[in-house]
């Protein structure tokens, strides 16, 4: 009696075109946030409930990035992560002194972006494609994010109708006043676009490192050099600057020296052959007078020592947070000279969010940096440049520290609880990041 063979279904056929899928979303996801972190449109200047652009993006993407995750890893992973949330943000909301309107708008942004980055980091954690295509992303909106600026100092005082800045009626006076001399294009003024700029050179850095071109990096820190002919931000020059430093040190080679050489010399040479550039007088005036005849160094850094040590005293005595108003009160009173600004972003956000939230970065930050062997560099150097911007600046107000922030505590609880306590069991170390086989963690920190 003959055999009949009856042909096979493709019994994974819809599993693995849902995966594929699911798989090239993310990084799209991923994308689409890092570009508008930079180009981050004023969407309340159109009578919209959200403050920008990227604070829906987080509402909307979010479901995206839940579905590519899935429910069973979310309870898995996620149950003691954002019960720990809730609990921070709801002591924050309930027992923070002194709240005024709108000083739980950041708080519950905050929220919102901590939930993100639990699923971001942990897609990222297995596919690295997230975090480069979010660097990919950030650069591109670091272009337009730069045009505006340059338009703004350039005498355009339409952009803000338009979304592209910050109405200046919507400001506090002094606020304004200071945007007018340190120009911050999408952002209220100079102090704090040149550190949003900064931060985006930490994607610029990975990149560079990932593929070995130092020219990204080299290309993004001229871009930020130009910034600062009108941003005037010192502080957001000196994590960049070190990055720039490590990556001649690290990839340079005798052809990069010669070219960077030869890029000088004919940079040099334009300059001073076409001495009646267009702004050229400012930009020099500017490096002048902010590095070589600044008469006011010495007071300013009085004046941060003396605000840190009130802001501190500050944070401690409400350790749930304090409103702004309050908070600028008790800082004149605290101060001699009745200093208002504590230009800390460590502090601003232990005043917006709890004191935990500035002690679980820190702590997070310190932890992947002991274990940078087997974490993506992406976060370690994601840490470095945003610390460093948060010891001069208040961006707590800033949606890319906003996020920045929780993506980092994510990150870290990802590998610490996805592979440090579970791969503990197998001794093995993640895939994920770039090597080749799986080697054990005895041998991995022995050198074998």
């Amino acid at each position: 009696m003959p055999l009949t063979l009856e042909p096979t279904q493709p019994t994974f056929r819809r599993e693995a075109i849902s995966l594929d899928f699911n798989r090239a979303l993310a990084p799209m996801v991923a994308a689409c946030l890092g570009f508008f972190l930079q180009f981050n449109i004023m969407t309340s200047n159109f009578g919209l409930p959200f403050l920008r652009v990227t604070d829906a993006l987080l509402f909307l993407l979010l479901p995206c990035l839940f579905i590519t995750v899935g429910l069973t890893a979310t309870a898995r992973y996620g149950v003691a992560y954002f019960f720990i949330l809730c609990t921070v943000v709801l002591m924050a909301l309930v027992l923070k002194t002194a709240v005024a309107a709108g000083d739980t708008y950041y708080t519950l942004i905050f929220f919102l972006s901590a939930v993100f980055s639990f699923y971001f980091a942990f897609i990222a954690s297995e596919n690295e494609n997230v975090l480069i295509y979010f660097s990919i992303g950030t650069l591109l909106g670091l272009v337009p994010s730069l045009i505006v600026l340059f338009l703004q100092a350039g005498g355009n005082s339409s952009l803000p109708s338009i979304g592209l800045g910050v109405r200046p009626e919507d400001l506090p006076e002094r606020a304004s006043l200071l945007g007018t001399v340190k120009f911050g294009g999408m952002w209220v003024h100079g102090n704090e676009a040149g550190h949003v700029y900064a931060l985006a050179l930490a994607p610029a850095l990975y990149l560079t490192l990932k593929w070995r071109r130092p020219m990204i990096y080299i290309a993004a820190y001229v871009c930020l050099i130009a910034s600062f002919a009108v941003t005037l931000n010192r502080a957001g020059l000196i994590a960049p600057t070190i990055g720039l430093i490590f990556c001649y040190a690290r990839l340079g080679n005798y052809s990069l020296y010669v070219k960077s050489a030869v890029a000088v010399a004919v940079a040099g040479t334009l300059i001073l052959s076409y001495a009646d550039i267009p702004n050229l007088d400012t930009f020099y005036e500017t490096l002048q007078s902010r590095f070589l005849e600044d008469s006011n160094t010495d007071n300013n850094v009085s004046e941060r020592l003396t605000s840190n040590l009130a802001g501190i005293q500050i944070a401690l005595e409400n350790p749930f947070g304090i409103g702004i108003e309050e908070r600028v009160v008790t800082m004149m009173q605290k101060t001699s000279s009745h200093l208002f600004s504590i230009h800390n972003g460590f502090l601003s956000f232990a005043y917006q969010c709890s004191l935990f939230v500035p002690i679980a970065f820190a702590i997070s930050g310190i932890y992947l940096w002991r274990r940078r062997q087997i974490v993506s560099p992406f976060y370690v150097i994601t840490f470095l440049f945003a610390a460093t911007s948060m010891m001069f600046e208040e961006v707590s107000i800033n949606q890319a520290y906003v996020f920045a922030v929780p993506m980092i505590i994510a990150a870290a609880w990802i590998q610490y609880y996805k592979y440090d306590v579970e791969q503990r069991r197998t001794r093995t170390v993640p895939l994920h990041l770039g090597f080749r086989k799986t080697r054990s963690v005895d041998s991995q920190f022995s050198g074998r």
